[in-house]
């Protein structure tokens, strides 16, 4: 709803109305229906339409198209007019000396005009009145003036101050080259000072209010909402056909997306259409359940309708909307369809440009859009696609008036400018008449308008009043009367139902009883001997309490019970009493005329004595009497009013009879009386009347006498209306003969204008030449001064328009791409777009290459990261048993450098190994056919999952090592590549649920699966550790565990009272410092009654309960975000248990595999979050227990299962427990609802047969060969058939053994095996026509490329010209040159003809002869124009950007765990780095101890060696020894030395000094002088790498140093090589310079 419909003063025709904008509503004529009635002409009406006009407009009214020709504006009484208001102009049909009427009353009623407006107009009456005057060139109006009009009392300068407090000044400045306003020279044009938009003239708005600045400057606020209000128009048209269909008011249009959400609307819909049909709609909110009932009634009527696929919406777009344009968009189309097909006979209407919005809900509605991120569909041309346009007729041939006509309408602007200047002159000089006498009468005009304005306050206020007290006691017993309703409903509800329920009840007390009487007696009958005496002291004791409580009632009720008694004996007397009165009653006559003959016997007998007597005291006697008649009246009005009061009703009665009676007489008398003096009467009566009526007049008269003035004002407000109603039935009569009046008016002045005309032509003839000569000047100057300014501001929006023109384009390119992605039947333009789609680029390329190689660098680093760990796990048992004295240093480096050298540099290195196992020169034919036979057999298991499932049964029933079972674990991984592409993963999660199928069925009953130990369980482990599975483990727990368990250190979820007992006393303890005096030794019974510690444990289980509370919330929200391998298994696991146990209750197998996914899944990153990377730091102690509890909580609900005595006092936490079973249960449903894993992953088990890229796979050959001996080792179990193609496989690969002994030659490292199925006898019947058909498409992508046509059959058969040629020829220049990077579409398929040597007529007979192949085999068809060749690109084209997207998917999830594993390989380096350190440091230690000194023969080479070297000062730090060549070479540690014999050898010595950790220097000498080249630096490393490698020998130099790991740092020369045997020579090194003394 519009703001002016939401406030107090709505006027007609406000909130969004088709056709009618709000200022259209504001000034429109005078209705019929409307005014003439009292309600319009009330003060009230008068006022709303004075505040409504005096109110500035929310937003601009539409503005109205250009007409042929100027319409007369309407009159209108509701708005005060600007003097730039068209509505003030004079008709264009009134002459220059029509007088100037005076203001009438309804204009200064409407006037409105402050002394700020007056001075603002002052300069606009002198540039009137003084020729000379010219407005000024700065048309910028600066912040004081516009701050200056806050203070005028019209509301619209007003708003247009208040504009400029959230603008800048510059918003309202006037362009010094912007065009003058037609009809106001001299007057600019206000816009914005940005304004893309052109100098094109304004025309006035179908009301006459608001000029070209208000419009412009409303569309540069709102061109940023312009996609909002399109959609909100486009909402209000399917809002206007639904309610055309239902005949029902929907909700507003704002509220119309939420209102459509329970599929309500679109199930009525469905109903109104087929109203004979039952359909069950669900209305109540509380059935929200099963509103998705009703959107699936609606889209069962969409496919009965055939609605194609492209207008439709899924589920969720409006039950959770996701797409609500989108339901939009399904319902404008399901409009156009029914109306095509003929069940409705009416189109959806077109609103845009009709409604108006607040700018609130335009900025509300464009942030929705903006944050759901969906695209706008296109509404336009939605009738085009339906056929439901009527075909345009075909234009008729233009006759010589109608060009006539045609000719001068082009030049119509000159002439409207022209009698727009005339107005505008007219105008001007009557509104400076009008202000001037507004101006003297301003004064009284204001307090005029005050006076009327306070009077119609009052009735305003006084009217809401009463409609508030009347709709506040309407809604008082409305909300009364349906509280009864309901209540009685309510009752009668019962009542009905008082007998079952009675039923229910006695049913429900019986068990109950029964239950409770069976309990007793055992009990009882366990305690019988007891019991008795128990029961009679019981009795005994009730029966005494019962006799005392009698005594008590008895003596408290003494009072009542005598109460009682009085009023039981009352009741009797007064029984008694009334028979008496009956008796009497019957002799009544009787005994009143017998008593009364006595009474008037005895009273006159009496009265004779009496007067007698008084007669001679009379004055005393009087006096006397007086007292003894005021005691007896006394006395008898006591009796009297106590027997009345005994026999009121009877009295009541009586007396009612009596004056009956005699008020029946006393009429009847006077009746007869006045009926006998009528006429006296009636003479009286007017005489009394006329009496009162002169003293009443003669009042009114005196008050209205004193109220004179009042009254005169009244009388003409009464005048005032009056006259209105009759203008306004003078105007409805005018506006019902509009056509007659308009069709005269049109009559005289085209007569008027043809005198005109004529006279002035007949003027201009003599001076025809000389005219035509200016006019062309005058036109040529006019059209190079527009041209110039055109260009002018084109280039200074240069920037504006080329923004505009890419978001046009944008817009357009995304419309196509969605037609073609969402359409069933894509255009050829839309196709001929988006061909360049499926050439493969360079970056497609550049993409595969970078996945394939982080895909390599992945499966290294793991296998890097499994050494390192089993290096390091081995690294630290030496260390410990080195520290235990049980190995020596020796050990301890040697399975240091056996890793194969430098750890870090293996962890670090990224490079996998490229060599080729099919390398000629490291195999043979017989090799190469082996490795093609592994690649066969992985193929086989990866795709087919039973017979590695059967190995895995095999495994759990053999009962395997562990650490056999985690080498399985490691080769099943890296036979599925660690699941890093989606194929890998597809088919290790079709492994994982088959072997979880076989353990199912293997199983007799579900507790047997239920205590099993499953290898695939380990499997599972391994691939449940991926990065995204972390991401949704630090998504879900990560809040959880942040703000509730290491925000709050001192939260303690201790849940056993003795432990809560005693931190109380070690917290008292620590408070006082004192000793407590509670015990520490008492039981839980015992803990659990103290105060405090019951307080504590209430506390402990309230938190525990809202930690699990939020554990489940939490769950709850996302479930839909788990990954989706884990629910797909949970899935299976719950269809294999129905299967195979179908007796068993479904929700105990759906609550089973619950508590399998939480114990298996959920729970170890609970109480482990640091390892889930759920958080980034270590919890405390305190922490881990706390998440224990939680956990512990967690399991039972997930078990399914209530605490009992193991955890008793947990048990108050069991009715929470029992409600979270079923919430638990049902986020189990939730979590398992999952589409198949062939939709998931796009792939099916024949995916590997046509796809263009074989799979591939990165294993080492031991690994290989450890797979191929397992599986001969059970090829039994895993194939029972003998026709196994596994057996065949198995068979042709031989032993394992011999294999690895052939294969030696193949890399150690990481090969790359392309996979290949053993299916080559296969073939497949329809391949030739799949060929034809890919060929025909590849030829189609072509034809497309060059031609264009409405469908692809017009397209084949257009004629060809050289343009065609020419575009086929530089097609192909830029598709096959040489140096384009670009791959073209299907060329990896098999080409059946070279297009390249076809010309381009030879390429659409190719096409075209394949096309009618394919229509023989009945593939395509020409009745849609061989409409399926162009979807099964466009289906092509899809598959191309979901493959792009899936890639790029894929390569995040590979960047994401190689940072994973950099980062647990930075943890291991530093773990290896530290064992390192510690071993260099005992090395360092060992070669620095001295211990004894050792004893030197005198002489020897050893001790000549020494004092040698200590003379020349080059002792080494870690010592030198001195050994001759024959000695080495004797004892097996010189193998060789080239060049020299064995004689030779004695006279060569080597010498061997360290003077560096782990560096050794090794030179030859012969006597006392060096070898020239005979040395060599050899480190420790070195020689452990050989070792490791197996190397027998190493060269230390001369030729041949340095190759196989050997030495470094040899100088070659020497006489030849120096070749050390590398076993002995490590020995000889650790026992001289790594000894322990």
């Amino acid at each position: 709803m519009s703001s002016a419909a939401s406030s107090g003063y709505q006027y007609p025709g406000a909130g969004h109305k088709r056709g009618i904008s709000e200022a259209t509503g504001m000034v429109s004529p005078v209705r019929p229906a409307r005014y003439g009635t009292p309600a319009e002409s009330s003060p009230e009406g008068t006022y709303k339409n004075m505040r409504q006009s005096l109110r500035p407009l929310p937003q601009p009214p539409n503005p109205s198209p250009p007409a042929s020709r100027p319409t007369p504006p309407s009159h209108t009484r509701n708005h005060s007019h600007g003097v730039d208001s068209p509505a003030t102009r004079n008709p264009p049909y009134q002459s220059d000396h029509t007088p100037t009427k005076p203001l009438n009353a309804t204009s200064r009623l409407n006037g409105g005009l402050g002394r700020s407006d007056s001075r603002a107009m002052s300069s606009v009456r002198s540039s009137v009145r003084d020729p000379t005057y010219s407005p000024s060139t700065s048309g910028h109006m600066v912040t004081p003036d516009l701050d200056t009009l806050q203070k005028s009392s019209t509301s619209h300068l007003r708003t247009l101050s208040k504009m400029t407090e959230c603008g800048s000044a510059e918003d309202f400045g006037i362009s010094p080259f912007a065009p003058e306003v037609v009809g106001m020279h001299g007057r600019r044009r206000l816009q914005r000072a940005g304004s893309t938009r052109g100098a094109k003239g304004s025309q006035p708005s179908r009301g006459g209010v608001g000029g070209g600045w208000g419009e412009r400057n409303w569309m540069d606020k709102q061109r940023q909402f312009l996609q909002a209000y399109e959609y909100l128009c486009h909402i209000g048209e399917a809002k206007e056909w639904i309610e055309n269909i239902v005949h029902q008011t929907l909700p507003p249009i704002v509220q119309l997306e939420e209102a459509l959400r329970d599929g309500v609307t679109l199930a009525e819909v469905v109903q109104a259409i087929h109203p004979n049909r039952p359909n069950r709609i669900f209305r109540h909110p509380k059935l929200q359940f099963r509103h998705s009932d009703n959107i699936a009634l609606f889209f069962r009527f969409l496919a009965e309708v055939e609605l194609p696929e492209l207008f439709r919406f899924e589920l969720i777009d409006l039950y959770e909307k996701k797409n609500i344009p989108k339901v939009i968009y399904c319902i404008h189309a399901l409009s156009w369809l029914l109306y095509r097909n003929g069940i409705i006979d009416f189109r959806i209407g077109n609103l845009v440009g009709q409604l108006e919005f607040e700018h609130h809900e335009l900025e509300e509605m464009q942030k929705g859009l903006d944050k759901a991120g969906v695209s706008m569909p296109s509404f336009s041309g939605m009738g085009a696609n339906f056929g439901a346009e009527p075909e345009p007729e075909p234009e008729p041939v233009e006759t010589e008036e109608e060009r006539v006509v045609r000719e001068l309408s082009e030049h119509e602007q000159l002439v409207l400018e022209l009698q727009a200047q005339v107005r505008g002159a007219i105008v001007r000089l009557r509104l400076g008449n009008e202000m001037q006498q507004l101006w003297d009468s301003e004064n009284m005009l204001v307090q005029l308008q005050s006076r009327i304005r306070g009077d119609w306050a009052r009735q305003i206020a006084e009217y809401r009043l009463n409609m508030r007290r009347f709709a506040v006691d309407l809604q008082s017993a409305s909300r009364g009367y349906l509280v009864r309703g309901r209540q009685q409903g309510e009752q009668q509800f019962w009542q009905d139902r008082e007998p079952q329920v009675v039923a229910i009840q006695s049913l429900i007390r019986a068990k109950k009883a029964r239950e409770g009487v069976e309990y007793l007696t055992a009990r009882l009958g366990q305690q019988e001997s007891g019991v008795r005496g128990f029961q009679a002291a019981i009795r005994g004791a009730l029966k005494r309490r019962q006799v005392d409580a009698q005594c008590q009632e008895t003596h408290d009720a003494s009072t009542t019970i005598e109460q009682l008694q009085a009023a039981v004996k009352g009741s009797l007397a007064r029984s008694r009493i009334i028979e008496d009165r009956q008796r009497l009653e019957q002799q009544l006559r009787s005994i009143s005329k017998l008593q009364g003959f006595v009474r008037g016997y005895n009273l006159r007998q009496q009265q004779a004595a009496v007067t007698t007597t008084l007669r001679r005291n009379e004055t005393l006697w009087r006096a006397l009497q007086a007292v003894a008649r005021g005691q007896i009246v006394r006395k008898a009005q006591a009796s009297a009013r106590t027997l009345l009061l005994q026999r009121s009703s009877e009295i009541v009665r009586l007396q009612g009879a009596v004056r009956g009676q005699t008020l029946r007489r006393r009429v009847a008398d006077d009746r007869s009386v006045l009926l006998g003096q009528t006429a006296h009467i009636v003479h009286m009566q007017a005489a009394a009347r006329g009496r009162c009526l002169r003293k009443r007049v003669a009042a009114d008269h005196a008050a209205l006498q004193a109220r004179t003035g009042v009254i005169i004002q009244l009388q003409g407000l009464a005048r005032g209306c009056l006259l209105r109603e009759g203008n306004n039935r003078l105007l409805e009569n005018l506006q019902s003969h509009t056509p007659a009046i308009t069709v005269l008016q049109g009559l005289s002045r085209a007569m008027l204008l043809r005198n005109e005309v004529g006279a002035l032509l007949s003027d201009l003839e003599a001076e025809e030449d000389m005219v035509v000569e200016l006019q062309a000047a005058v036109r040529a100057m006019l059209v190079r001064a527009k041209y110039a300014e055109k260009k002018r501001f084109f280039k200074e929006n240069m920037e504006k328009v080329v923004k505009i023109q890419s978001f046009v384009r944008g817009r357009q390119q995304g419309e196509a791409y969605k037609s073609l992605t969402c359409g069933t039947n894509p255009p050829v333009g839309t196709l001929k777009g988006f061909v360049h789609l499926l050439n493969d680029s360079d970056f497609d390329f550049d993409e595969e290459i970078e996945f394939e190689r982080l895909r390599k660098t992945v499966v290294q680093h793991v296998r890097q990261n499994e050494m390192a760990e089993q290096y390091i796990d081995q690294l630290d048992i030496k260390i410990a048993l080195l520290v235990k004295n049980k190995i020596t240093l020796d050990e301890v480096v040697k399975h240091q450098k056996h890793f194969g050298g430098h750890v870090g540099s293996l962890l670090t290195n990224s490079d996998m190994a490229s060599k080729d196992p099919f390398d000629l020169k490291a195999l043979n034919k017989n090799s190469r056919r082996k490795l093609e036979h592994y690649q066969e057999l992985f193929f086989i298991l990866q795709t087919q999952p039973q017979y590695l499932a059967r190995l895995f049964k095999r495994v759990r029933e053999q009962g395997t090592a562990e650490k056999d079972s985690k080498r399985m674990e490691n080769l099943m991984m890296g036979l599925f590549g660690y699941a890093q592409k989606r194929r890998e993963e597809y088919y290790l999660l079709k492994l994982i649920v088959r072997s979880v199928r076989e353990e199912i069925e293997s199983c007799n009953a579900v507790q047997d699966y239920l205590r099993g130990h499953f290898f695939w369980s380990k499997l599972l482990n391994g691939y449940i550790r991926s990065p995204r599975d972390r991401k949704f483990m630090r998504d879900l727990l990560g809040p959880l565990v942040r703000e509730n368990i290491i925000d709050h250190q001192e939260l303690d979820l201790e849940s056993d009272p003795v432990q809560i007992y005693r931190s109380a006393i070690n917290n008292e303890e620590l408070r006082t410092g004192q000793r407590s005096h509670g015990r520490l030794d008492i039981s839980r019974e015992e803990a659990i009654k103290d105060p405090e510690t019951r307080k504590t444990f209430t506390t402990h289980l309230q938190d525990l309960r809202d930690i699990v509370d939020q554990f489940i919330a939490a769950l709850e929200e996302f479930h839909t975000r788990m990954p989706y391998g884990m629910r797909y298994v949970a899935q299976q696991m719950f269809q294999s248990l129905r299967d195979g146990f179908p007796h068993e209750n479904p929700q105990d197998l759906l609550q089973m595999v619950g508590h399998w996914l939480w114990k298996s899944y959920l729970q170890p990153a609970l109480t482990q979050p640091e390892a889930w990377g759920v958080v980034d730091r270590a919890l405390t102690p305190l922490q881990k227990r706390n998440l224990g509890e939680v956990a512990k909580v967690l399991s039972q609900i997930a078990i399914g299962r209530l605490f009992g005595g193991d955890n008793v006092f947990l048990q108050p936490l069991n009715k929470y427990v029992a409600d979270s079973i079923g919430n638990l249960c049902q986020i189990w449903e939730n979590v398992i609802s999952v589409k198949d894993a062939e939709a998931q992953f796009d792939i099916d088990e024949f995916n590997d047969l046509y796809a263009r890229t074989k799979p591939t796979l990165y294993i080492k050959m031991s690994d290989i060969f450890a797979i191929h001996q397992l599986i001969a080792a059970d090829i039994s179990t895993i194939c029972p058939s003998r026709d196994d193609i596994l057996r065949e496989v198995v068979h042709e690969l031989g032993s394992a053994k011999s294999n690895e002994s052939e294969m030696v030659g193949v890399s150690s490292k990481e090969i790359n095996l392309t996979l290949n199925p053993k299916l080559h006898d296969v073939e497949d019947p329809d391949a030739a026509v799949n060929a034809l058909f890919m060929e025909t498409k590849r030829c189609i992508l072509y034809i497309i490329r060059v031609q264009s046509g409405p469908n692809l059959m017009e397209i084949l058969v257009k004629p060809i010209t050289m343009e065609d040629e020419e575009r086929w020829q530089t097609l192909l220049d830029e598709e096959f040159s040489a140096d384009s990077h670009k791959r073209a579409a299907y060329s990896d398929a098999n080409a059946l003809v070279d297009i390249t040597t076809l010309t381009y007529a030879e390429l659409k007979r190719t096409a075209l002869e394949n096309i009618v192949g394919l229509e023989r085999a009945g593939r395509v068809t020409r009745h849609n124009h061989y409409q399926d060749l162009l979807n099964a690109i466009a289906v092509d084209i899809r598959t191309k950007h979901r493959r792009r997207v899936q890639r790029q998917r894929e390569l995040e999830g590979v960047r994401l765990t190689l940072g994973n594993l950099n980062e647990k390989a930075s943890w291991l380096d530093s773990q290896l780095q530290s064992y390192n350190n510690y071993i260099e440091q005992a090395m360092v230690t060992l070669q620095n101890k001295k211990g004894k000194k050792r004893f030197l023969l005198p002489f020897t080479r050893q001790y000549n060696h020494e004092r040698e070297l200590a003379r020349s000062g080059r002792t080494p730090k870690f010592g030198s020894f001195k050994y001759s060549a024959r000695a080495l070479f004797d004892k097996g540690v010189l193998v060789d030395y080239v060049g020299f014999s064995d004689r030779q050898l004695a006279q060569i010595n080597l010498t061997i000094s360290s003077d560096a950790v782990g560096m050794f220097f090794v030179e030859a000498s012969q006597g006392s002088i060096v070898i020239p080249g005979a040395s060599a630096s050899v480190p420790l490393d070195d020689l452990l790498q050989a070792q490791f490698n197996n190397l027998g020998s190493l060269v230390l130099w001369g030729d041949g140093a340095g190759g196989s790991g050997g030495g470094g740092g040899g100088n070659g020369g020497g006489g030849g090589a120096l070749k050390v045997n590398v076993n002995l020579f490590l020995h000889l090194v650790f026992r001289k310079f790594y000894r322990d003394d």
